[in-house]
């Protein structure tokens, strides 16, 4: 069965949809902690927001999935900051998993990334499901953070070799 998903920008009279999306998401979820929703809000009223990379996945006319990329840095050694994506969160109601939601809007938010000049991501998750999207865990590019667990803090070069002269701490 081929299905129709059809990912877009997030629209204000999405919020509220978008808002219970990630909370019901997040509730079959193995790690949680009951806020993803209102962190997705404080990230969208946040100065670090990009409208065009805050998207949902519409499957059968209804919303199903839901993912947001917000500016952050790594940063150097040398005191610079290097530009990147932080994802938080990707959202796929319980129903719609496994029909190729999560990856449209992965594959849709790289896309707009490069086309807007970001050329790599992190995010905090499980490394076996988001290896299949090109992610590594980050202290093998040199990058780590103070306080996740190093093996949930992933990286993914959106632009190949963006973070070959890349190293230090992520802003997450």
């Amino acid at each position: 069965m081929k299905t129709n998903i059809i990912v877009r920008q997030t629209t204000e009279a999405d919020y509220p949809i978008v808002y219970n999306l990630i909370k019901t998401a997040f509730e079959t979820a193995e790690h949680r902690d009951g806020t993803e929703q209102d962190f997705a809000v404080g990230l969208r009223n946040g100065g670090n927001y990009l409208p065009e990379l805050d998207l949902v996945a519409e499957l059968d006319g209804h919303l199903a999935g839901h993912i947001m990329f917000t500016k952050t840095y790594v940063a150097q050694p040398d005191g610079s900051k290097y530009d990147v994506l932080m994802v938080a969160p990707l959202s796929v109601l319980l129903e719609h998993r496994n029909k190729g939601v999560g990856s449209a809007l992965m594959e849709e938010g790289f896309r707009i990334a490069e086309a807007s000049g970001y050329e790599a991501a992190f995010l905090l998750g499980d490394p076996n499901y988001y290896q299949r999207f090109g992610y590594k865990p980050s202290h093998l590019y040199g990058i780590g953070h103070g306080v996740y667990p190093a093996e949930y803090l992933l990286a993914k070069e959106i632009i190949s070799g963006a973070l070959k002269n890349v190293t230090g701490t992520v802003n997450m």
